[in-house]
């Protein structure tokens, strides 16, 4: 199975569990597209599936429908088990499988994610999401779930990485 946003989702589920942190849902879905956008700017490929996942700017910030719909039942209280999905083989047995995230350059940037973020609440990262220039803020609007187009998040993620190299470099 390749890597999706349930697969990221899941890995930061399992890295609070380890941390004994609590993640909520919002937090959740903050951190699977912020682990996105630094995959898109590090790695110069999307770590999630573009055939099934696309970015929405929702009232709360940029949203990924599968990691809601999947998390959605714990409304704010924290995550406690990972997600499963449904999958058919050829003779049409029917088996639930837990999404993985196998890739080892996608679980760098996770881990990156989760060291940098995990600190911050939901609202600051919702406030982080919001700020102005951001792909969120470029297409929001009210009461429409706009498609974040994948270059709007790689171009802001790019930046953002060059500046954060550029600081590093300065000190």
């Amino acid at each position: 199975m390749r890597s999706n946003a349930l697969s990221v989702a899941n890995y930061f589920i399992e890295k609070a569990a380890q941390d004994k942190k609590p993640i909520r849902p919002l937090k959740l879905m903050k951190l699977v597209y912020i682990a996105y956008g630094y995959g898109l700017a590090m790695l110069h490929r999307s770590i999630i599936d573009s055939r099934f996942d696309q970015v929405e700017a929702w009232k709360y910030g940029p949203v990924i429908p599968s990691v809601y719909h999947s998390f959605k039942i714990y409304r704010n209280t924290p995550v406690k088990t990972k997600t499963v999905v449904m999958e058919s083989d050829a003779d049409g047995k029917i088996d639930f499988i837990e999404p993985k995230l196998t890739d080892n350059e996608a679980q760098m940037i996770c881990d990156y994610v989760w060291k940098k973020y995990s600190a911050y609440s939901d609202s600051q990262l919702v406030s982080l999401l919001h700020a102005k220039g951001t792909p969120w803020g470029m297409l929001y609007e009210e009461g429409k779930n706009n498609t974040i187009p994948e270059f709007l998040t790689q171009r802001y993620y790019t930046r953002l990485v060059n500046h954060l190299l550029s600081v590093a470099d300065n000190e």
